[in-house]
């Protein structure tokens, strides 16, 4: 095969979308999601030290972060589909629980 023959089979398998591209960006919610964690854990840490409280939104928009970014990858892919499976349920579930301590329904 010569090298036009291999890039069009691949940009057909690949939908015409650039690979780089689609990598970097899956880097970029790594990085993303990285950077909110540590965030909320700073916020945390400083709510506790001040004697506020804790704020149960914040951390249920973090679970819910988490229950819809593994329920989309156990849809889209077949790799560790049982346990993402499982973990999309347990971040719903904190996230549910988050939200009704929240408005103080617990």
């Amino acid at each position: 095969m010569k090298k036009e023959e291999i890039l069009e089979k691949s940009r057909k398998e690949n939908k015409n979308k650039d690979m780089v591209t689609l990598q970097e960006s899956y880097k970029g919610a790594t990085y993303a999601a990285i950077a909110m964690v540590i965030l909320a854990f700073v916020y945390f840490t400083c709510e506790i030290l001040q004697g506020k409280g804790t704020n149960y939104a914040l951390y249920s928009l973090i679970c819910m972060y988490n229950a819809v970014l593994n329920g989309w990858l156990a849809i889209k892919t077949k790799e560790c589909r049982v346990l993402r499976i499982i973990s999309a349920a347990i971040w719903g579930l904190l996230t549910v629980m988050l939200i009704l301590e929240y408005f103080n329904v617990i």
